[in-house]
């Protein structure tokens, strides 16, 4: 399975210009299997990761709008 850690790396990586896929994989941990896995389906990996970016921030609004129980009516 592979990490948002490990994505956001490999995402950084691309974007700044590195396409070596040995220096790629030493800087994000990863196996050959896994790269390709990142490679192959980067788009569902972005897309995931965007997702669950999304509901903690909206789980994050919802238990600021919480009232402590000696507040409430």
């Amino acid at each position: 399975m592979v990490s948002r850690f490990q994505f956001n790396t490999v995402k950084n990586l691309l974007a700044s210009g590195i396409t070596n896929c040995i220096q790629i994989r030493q800087q994000a941990g990863l196996t050959a299997d896994d790269l390709e896995d990142i490679l192959e389906n980067y788009d569902y990996y972005a897309k995931k990761f965007e997702e669950e970016d999304r509901l903690a921030e909206v789980e994050k609004l919802k238990s600021e709008k919480k009232l402590p129980w000696w507040k409430r009516k």
